[in-house]
């Protein structure tokens, strides 16, 4: 086995490999077959050109594994401002096969990128994936993956909900309220930065998406914050960020969710997701309640390049 960098006829192979081992992050992440598509060509026509992004412009790599004439395993890298990352698509099987190899190729890229750190998702019940990382790399977070029909409406009681779009002038205020409610900042979830609220928040070139922000501020008291993304086209929308104050009544997270839910059906969204602590906290034991059900687990690490 030996590992190399995407070659320009390994695309096909590349796509094979994705529809067998990518279905875990097709379920728990706005990744669709036509993203691993422009990625694979993005990365390419970088090769081939010798081309760039502009500075301070998300770059990407990728590296194959490759056995005899047969490619075994890929393992995508994204060198971004906001979360340095890999997406490894590696079969089960022995710990000590590709992973290795593929992660010391990714080392060596993130290091001329002069990214000292990246982090890699490992899907609960891949223990080959997780002996690999865990002897050189630092559990930031377990995480668990909500899911909600959106068929089924979200309860919300009569009268005035106090829901309304975010404005500019409600930026301090919602940041002191994260800052309250989460002072040790969770890092983001994976392979998308999760949703942070600032200027560029509503605009990212690489995700086609639709985004929203919804606060519930019945009078001058801000009492909590769900923003929403929608893929236009896809059936999947997503939750994020979500924060409460501390102690409000069910009628906050009712009357947010029940706001969010519609938005994304005007979308076109027929599920939402969102992506949790494990254990959960009190902001995502109210999602329960609202018929949000686990979907899936994984645990974040953080290795050094």
């Amino acid at each position: 086995m030996t590992v190399r960098p995407l070659g320009s006829g390994d695309g096909r192979e590349l796509r094979r490999l994705w529809d067998d081992l990518g279905g875990w992050y097709r379920n728990t992440s706005p990744a669709s077959d036509a993203d691993v598509d422009r990625a694979i060509g993005r990365i390419l026509r970088q090769t081939a050109t010798g081309r760039r992004p502009r500075r301070g412009a998300p770059v990407e790599a990728a590296w194959v594994a490759v056995s005899g004439k047969s490619i075994g395993a890929w393992l995508y890298a994204r060198a971004d401002p906001e979360q340095n990352y890999v997406v490894p698509l590696v079969p089960p099987g022995d710990p000590a096969g590709d992973l290795p190899d593929l992660l010391a190729s990714a080392r060596t890229w993130f290091l001329g990128e002069e990214a000292r750190r990246f982090v890699l998702d490992v899907p609960e019940g891949r223990s080959d994936l997780l002996s690999a990382v865990q002897p050189s790399g630092r559990k930031l977070w377990h995480r668990q993956i909500l899911d909600r029909d959106l068929s089924q409406p979200v309860p919300a009681p009569p009268g005035p909900s106090g829901v309304r779009g975010f404005r500019r002038s409600d930026l301090a205020s919602t940041q002191s309220l994260f800052g309250a409610r989460h002072p040790e900042k969770l890092p983001p979830p994976i392979p998308v930065a999760f949703l942070e609220l600032r200027g560029g928040w509503f605009r990212d070139p690489a995700w086609d998406m639709q985004r929203s922000i919804w606060i519930a501020s019945p009078k001058r008291e801000l009492l909590g914050v769900a923003g929403g993304t929608h893929r236009t086209g896809s059936a999947i929308g997503f939750l994020g960020p979500w924060v409460l104050a501390d102690g409000v009544p069910t009628s906050v997270p009712e009357d947010l969710l029940s706001t969010l839910a519609a938005w994304l059906l005007g979308t076109g969204a027929q599920r939402v997701r969102t992506t949790v602590p494990v254990p959960l906290n009190s902001d995502a034991e109210s999602l329960i309640p609202l018929g949000f059900a686990p979907m899936a687990e994984s645990d974040l690490y953080e290795l050094r390049a």
